[in-house]
């Protein structure tokens, strides 16, 4: 008698997101879903949908951990892409959400996978107390900015909830039969930090690039597609415009006080800074054009109009000031055949192999000041990109894990859905 095959089934958790299809946590985690899918089934759940253009479709399985058919009127009006909980009342009613669907969705998922927030934990922990194996995705160990209250009573009832969540992340991490870190220096401040326990397994996996997306592309015919002239030095920015994690608020202050002659700085994306930077630069009157929000294949096309593409993080929102994520921007920058320029540190040292692809600059005005005064040529750039398309051909990039793919990255989870699966 035939045994029929099933599927082992898997949950993707994102509690502190609520979807819309630009967000950067959904760019990250859907281009490897389809991968996974021949060998998994594989269901997504984030906080809620929002709902943001009638032309968006979903064509993944999800689950929602708020019911959209009985949200409140003022939950209805919540449109933020991020949730986290902000005082303890909060908290405590959305722990016990994250509860009750565990409870009901224990007995439907061979192993639960949730990614990074704040809370991180949370609901691995709480499918944990049914046996149901358990992944985390630990991205950074961030400073998170001082929670925000509108009135007196929620300010009383937020008091210590700052220092309170990095002790319950660890210990909702104890329960955890599997980490994933996004690269080794995350792994080694764990392990040095004693943030882990010693016997649990760690797995460094970065993010992947799509091919078809971001590819080789003849400069000329960018900028002809986008207007853009053929003489300028063009630097090109990609992301987000909240100015956390990443800040480009230093290298547009030096456009504006250096002038550069011929250069001009194309920013693509947009965020809740937005108009804090236009300001910046018009103050200045900086060489820096803002397009807005693009999408993917129109954004890489201004990364292949360019000379030289910009990723300036600022590590100091990281504890002990040190860069731990794996960066999805760099290798993007890559995959498209140009030179990056980021800042120094242990992560970008091994994604630009040295300087041999780009060029290390602390992200501060007067470090971009002196890096413009001294800019490269066009024909020192034109030989770093010689240099990144060569060892893409011949698969350097990719056996150094500097440029992986997302069929790489989904052979990655999936050994470590197996070896977590097998062990429990």
């Amino acid at each position: 008698m035939k045994s029929i095959f099933r599927k082992p089934r898997i949950c993707i958790a994102l509690p502190g997101v609520q979807y819309q299809p630009r967000s950067p946590y959904i760019l990250s985690t859907l281009p490897m879903v389809p991968f996974l899918e021949k060998d998994f089934d594989v269901t997504l759940v984030y906080r809620k949908i929002l709902n943001t253009n009638e032309d968006d479709h979903i064509d993944h399985k999800y689950l929602t951990l708020v019911d959209q058919n009985q949200m409140s009127e003022r939950e209805k009006h919540n449109r933020f892409p991020y949730y986290v909980p902000n005082h303890y009342l909060s908290l405590w009613n959305y722990k016990r959400i994250i509860d009750k669907f565990a409870q009901e969705h224990a007995k439907k998922f061979d192993l639960i996978i949730e990614k990074e927030w704040p809370l991180l934990g949370i609901f691995a922990s709480a499918f944990s107390r049914y046996q149901v194996p358990t992944v985390i995705l630990i991205e950074a160990m961030y400073k998170y900015r001082k929670l925000q209250q509108p009135n007196l009573l929620k300010q009383l009832a937020s008091i210590g909830l700052e220092q309170l969540r990095p002790q319950l992340r660890k210990q909702w991490s104890d329960r955890t039969d599997s980490i994933v870190v996004e690269t080794e220096q995350m792994k080694s401040f764990l392990l040095e930090n004693g943030y882990v326990r010693p016997n649990q397994p760690i797995y460094p996996i970065p993010y992947g690039v799509d091919p078809d997306t971001f590819s080789i592309r003849e400069r000329r015919f960018c900028r002809e597609q986008l207007g853009i002239s053929q003489e300028a030095l063009v630097l090109t920015y990609v992301g987000s415009l909240n100015r956390f994690i990443q800040e480009p608020g230093p290298i547009i202050e030096a456009l504006g006080r250096e002038q550069p002659q011929g250069v001009v700085l194309y920013m693509v994306g947009d965020g809740s800074k937005r108009e804090e930077l236009e300001a910046l630069a018009k103050e200045l009157n900086a060489p820096v054009v803002f397009t807005g929000r693009l999408p993917q294949k129109e954004a890489a096309l201004y990364i292949s109009a360019a000379n030289l593409c910009v990723a300036p993080y600022n590590k100091y929102l990281y504890l002990q000031d040190k860069f731990t994520c794996a960066s999805l921007k760099v290798p993007e920058y890559l995959s498209c055949g140009r030179a990056v320029l980021t800042i120094p540190c242990e992560r970008m040292e091994h994604l630009l192999a040295g300087q041999k692809y780009g060029f290390l600059v602390n992200n501060q005005v007067d470090s971009y000041r002196e890096f413009l005064r001294n800019l490269p040529s066009k024909e020192k750039l034109s030989i770093i990109e010689q240099d990144i398309i060569k060892d893409m051909d011949n698969f350097s990039l990719r056996a150094q894990r500097i440029l992986l793919r997302w069929w790489d990255i989904a052979k990655m989870y999936k050994n470590v859905i197996e070896e977590t699966i097998s062990r429990k």
